[in-house]
């Protein structure tokens, strides 16, 4: 008998305090969080999109990359609402990020439970956040441990949607000589690359090839290849390789080359092979034949040392030599690393990135963090093209823009600590400027060029409940629109009145106007008629007049497609302030 029975729930992680975020004050002179607090979602010190203030352009001044400097989670609230109403082909392609692995250094006052817990919410609230700036056939690479690596699985699963799980990656990143006393066997020598996408049906990916070692199932030759295929001769290559080296057979290598004698014949064979991809074979069963090719396979027995060639669409022929078909070695090789070398399709074991040597990298010293120019080159291959935004949350030494901009990638990459300014600037200029040539530079042919502009995230809009009045009008006025969705537009009319414009991200003649004074003002009559007037041109369909100074204007003058409201409590009302 059937259970219809209605079941209820879902499968997710749980831990102290999931309902609530962390804040922690910043320690400007370390460039760190301390004293973390739990506070909840809608608090205003983790859920206010804030102002990116521009400091400085380096190299090309039109460029769209964005080095800035702040606590991500905040700027990660003000990107989400900057990229809000772009179209997906301006929205970030690939999210490379490299967190804490876990709470030791950052959170050190609470026991384990409680530092865990605080790990899980900083993850959350900015893969939350993160997911938001990705496009819908865009992917996220998380780098993380195995201390972490089974909850940050339950945890994107949770954000990203179980369906958007594309892969785990194996990084082998260490190796047993660098363990002086063992504790524990077998030695954990490996780090993990989660990989998710926004849309895992929309995803796409580029197929990536590696190098590889020289296979002795290509270990036959084609001796007369300028000849019809049914008049080719074909030869194994021990017999080239023992004729290139007067031996009449293997016995004379064994005695000849000693112990090594078939590593030394491999490697020959290897070097002659690539030399001669396009006349080297492997003579392979092919699997499930159609009736016409079995045909060929099965009179390819009969008439013994002929090739029979079957032509197929796309000048893709089979031929087939004594009941076996062949592959040419030539679709093995790829000019990968700056040489020719037989390849294979890129699995999710990476254990060809070496870790070693990497300290020049960038001419930057960043210890227990850094990681090599070759993975991020790898996780650019696999998701993105020239001219997609590649995003990470956590620069460190800044080497996912070195390599984005190296690649010819827009990039946008977020630091709260000092080496923002004193490891990444510096390697980026240097990186322009053509003078880095260390990491992935040769290989890409990197010789210069391109720019970005460094921003330092602003201060709260809000001090104390009313409007932050260090910041200048034009900043209130920004935040303001980040607020509430728009973007700010050049009206110098506006602005000799200290007023300042921004038009809707997603409603067309919808405007705001922000107008703070912390001098005694008022918004007369003949002001209010201005500003109707000069928005007539722009064919408004409804104006909000953000304010704090009295409005001397009758309720029944003001125009049906003008709202005033007044700040700071428009604001405080969205964080519960009031």
């Amino acid at each position: 008998m059937a259970n219809n029975k209605n079941y209820k729930g879902s499968l997710r992680l749980d831990w102290i305090n999931k309902d609530r975020s962390l804040y922690y004050e910043i320690d400007e002179k370390e460039g760190k969080g301390v004293r973390p607090v739990w506070v909840p979602k809608n608090d205003i010190r983790v859920a206010e999109p804030r102002i990116l203030k521009f400091v400085k352009s380096y190299g090309d001044s039109t460029s769209e990359n964005m080095l800035i400097k702040g606590d991500n989670l905040l700027v990660l609230r003000s990107l989400v609402e900057m990229f809000k109403g772009r179209p997906e082909k301006d929205k970030v392609k690939c999210i490379y990020i490299d967190p804490p692995f876990n709470t030791g250094n950052a959170f050190k006052y609470y026991d384990d439970n409680l530092e865990h817990s605080e790990w899980l919410t900083m993850m959350r609230d900015r893969l939350f956040l993160l997911r938001k700036l990705l496009r819908s056939d865009g992917a996220i690479f998380v780098h993380i441990n195995s201390e972490e690596l089974h909850y940050l699985r339950l945890l994107m699963d949770e954000v990203f949607g179980r369906k958007n799980f594309l892969q785990v990656v194996t990084i082998e990143s260490a190796t047993t000589a660098s363990y002086r006393a063992i504790n524990l066997c077998p030695v954990n020598v490996a780090e993990y690359l989660l990989i998710y996408g926004k849309e895992k049906t929309r995803f796409s990916g580029n197929v990536v090839y590696v190098k590889d070692h020289y296979s002795d199932d290509y270990g036959y030759f084609i001796e007369n290849f300028e000849k019809e295929n049914d008049k080719w001769k074909i030869i194994s290559l021990d017999e080239i390789i023992h004729k290139q080296n007067n031996f009449k057979d293997w016995r004379e290598a064994r005695n000849k080359w000693g112990v090594n004698w078939k590593e030394i014949r491999t490697q020959l064979k290897a070097e002659f092979a690539i030399k001669n991809a396009d006349r080297v074979v492997s003579l392979n069963t092919l699997q499930k034949p159609s009736e016409a090719i079995q045909a060929v396979i099965e009179k390819s027995k009969i008439k013994r040392n002929k090739v029979f060639k079957i032509d197929r669409k796309e000048n893709r022929a089979i031929f087939v030599y004594n009941g076996r078909t062949l592959a040419f070695y030539k679709s093995k090789v790829r000019h990968i690393g700056g040489q020719d070398t037989p390849s294979k399709i890129l699995t999710n074991i990476w254990d060809d990135i070496s870790y070693l040597g990497i300290g020049p990298e960038g001419d930057v010293t960043f210890l227990n963090g850094k990681k090599p120019e070759a993975l991020i080159k790898r996780v650019i291959e696999l998701s993105t093209n020239s001219g997609d935004i590649v995003f990470d949350s956590f620069a460190g030494s800044g080497t996912t823009s070195a390599v984005a901009h190296k690649m010819g990638r827009k990039w946008i990459t977020v630091e709260i600590g000092r080496q923002a300014e004193e490891l990444i600037i510096s390697r980026l200029q240097k990186v322009i400027a053509g003078k880095d040539q260390s990491g992935i530079s040769e290989e890409v042919n990197w010789k210069g060029g391109g720019g970005f502009k460094y921003y330092q995230l602003g201060e709260s809009v809000i001090q104390e409940k009313d409007m932050n009045w260090v910041l200048k009008a034009e900043e209130m006025a920004e935040a303001i629109f980040l607020h509430f969705q728009y973007k700010p537009v050049k009206a110098e009319w506006l602005e000799k009145e200290n007023m300042y414009l921004g038009k809707h991200q997603f409603a067309r003649y919808h405007f705001a106007l922000s107008f703070a004074s912390r001098e005694i003002k008022v918004l007369t009559e003949d002001l209010y008629d201005k500003i109707v007037c000069g928005l007539d041109k722009e064919k408004f369909k409804h104006l909000t007049i953000f304010t704090n100074v009295a409005v001397a204007v009758p309720p029944e003058s003001l125009d049906d497609r003008v709202l005033v409201k007044k700040i700071p409590a428009a604001i405080l009302r969205e964080y519960n302030l009031l």
